[in-house]
């Protein structure tokens, strides 16, 4: 091979390693092929060593191919899924038909690891939605977004809001979880079950219809799709945004909060911006 064409394919290899030249395409393909083929005519001596090179950029095609494919394949059954909770989630008429969607889907990957599903908990008619953190082991088990510690924080927040909490007859507010499962980390690219939930819980929200809506920990937010939607309020020092409408506060997660006491000054300050809505709602 002589310097003009070791030149050439140096360029044509680095092009491809970059990605920018795509052998998957039928007319780089081309060129590679034909490349290897006029170099090995005009040089017999090394025939042999362009077939090997040769050889090596066919496989590295095929193997491409492949990749491509499955990629491909994988896309559209992504997709499909998508399609498919999306249909779920709109052709729930109510919380209960809704629930028994959820349950009933089993392609979530994190089922894997969950003994059952906790769904939502409390009075669905209350004006007031908490969206909770996945549920931790226990709480599967005992079927409560919280339990032990960070209950007793859960239930100090309720109460300092004027509310009351889900261990009372008259409770008025409803509980439901970002995920009802514990989540399992997904290493096959497959499609993420934050994903998949995001048609369910904005479903939630949609047929319980809160006039406030609280966000606990950032998770509601990040499977939402939400980013920056909080405000800052100068007067007050918190964060407000709103979402389908409906004033929203995000708070920071219980066990944050118990592991770092001092997060609970950032969650009183948003807090107290909802806290003055839900006054003000009430006065009416």
């Amino acid at each position: 091979m002589d310097y003009l064409k070791k030149t050439i394919f140096t360029t044509i290899w680095d092009y491809e390693q970059a990605g920018i030249l795509d052998p998957t395409i039928d007319k780089y393909k081309l060129l590679l092929t034909n490349f290897f083929k006029s170099n090995a005519i005009q040089s017999s001596e090394k025939t042999i060593d362009h077939k090997n090179l040769e050889y090596q950029i066919n496989k590295k095609i095929e193997n491409q191919q492949y990749q491509f494919s499955d990629k491909t394949n994988q896309n559209l059954i992504d997709n499909d899924l998508i399609l498919e909770v999306e249909n779920l989630a709109d052709s729930s008429k109510d919380i209960t038909s809704l629930e028994n969607n959820i349950t009933n889907f089993k392609k979530f990957y994190s089922l894997k690891g969950s003994n059952k599903l906790l769904l939502g908990a409390g009075n669905f008619k209350s004006k007031t939605l908490f969206i909770s953190e996945p549920p931790s082991y226990e709480e599967e088990l005992q079927q409560k977004p919280y339990v032990e510690e960070s209950n007793k924080l859960f239930e100090k927040i309720i109460e300092s809001m004027g509310l009351i909490p889900l261990n009372q007859n008259n409770c008025n507010i409803f509980v439901i979880p970002a995920t009802p499962f514990r989540l399992v980390k997904n290493t096959d690219n497959k499609i993420s079950d934050l994903e998949l939930m995001k048609p369910f819980l904005k479903k939630y929200i949609e047929l319980i219809s809160p006039k406030f809506l609280i966000f606990i920990s950032k998770m509601p937010a990040s499977i939402l799709g939400l980013t920056d939607f909080l405000k800052y309020d100068s007067i007050n020092g918190g964060f407000i945004g709103d979402y389908l409408g409906i004033p929203t506060v995000e708070i920071e997660g219980m066990k944050s909060m118990i592991k770092d006491p001092e997060k609970k000054r950032n969650t009183w300050n948003n807090l107290k911006l909802i806290i003055q809505l839900i006054n003000k709602e009430n006065e009416h």
